[in-house]
């Protein structure tokens, strides 16, 4: 796990703000480049590519929440099943 992501993960879990590089979190929402990637919402708590299927959206919600996202031949995939990298995904 990267260190900015450690950063953010431990913000994120505590409620607190926080902004390490291109990432930041409210306590709430995490962001990377401008785009809400994680958030908690009626003690539920989801992810989204974003629309940006790239190595590094997948490492920020994968190490953050365990989100679980991977790629299989350019398609955004979750538990080996394709997901829209628009649509958020309860993770739990």
């Amino acid at each position: 796990m990267r260190k900015i992501t450690l950063e953010i993960k431990k913000a994120f879990e505590a409620g607190t703000s926080k902004t390490v590089g291109n990432t930041s979190t409210d306590g709430t929402i995490v962001w990377l480049h401008d785009n809400a990637i994680i958030k908690k919402e009626n003690g539920n708590i989801y992810a989204t590519l974003a629309g940006w299927n790239t190595p590094t959206t997948k490492e920020r919600t994968n190490g953050i929440v365990n989100a679980g996202f991977h790629t299989v031949k350019g398609q955004a995939m979750r538990n080996n099943e394709p997901v829209n990298d628009n649509s958020w995904i309860k993770i739990s």
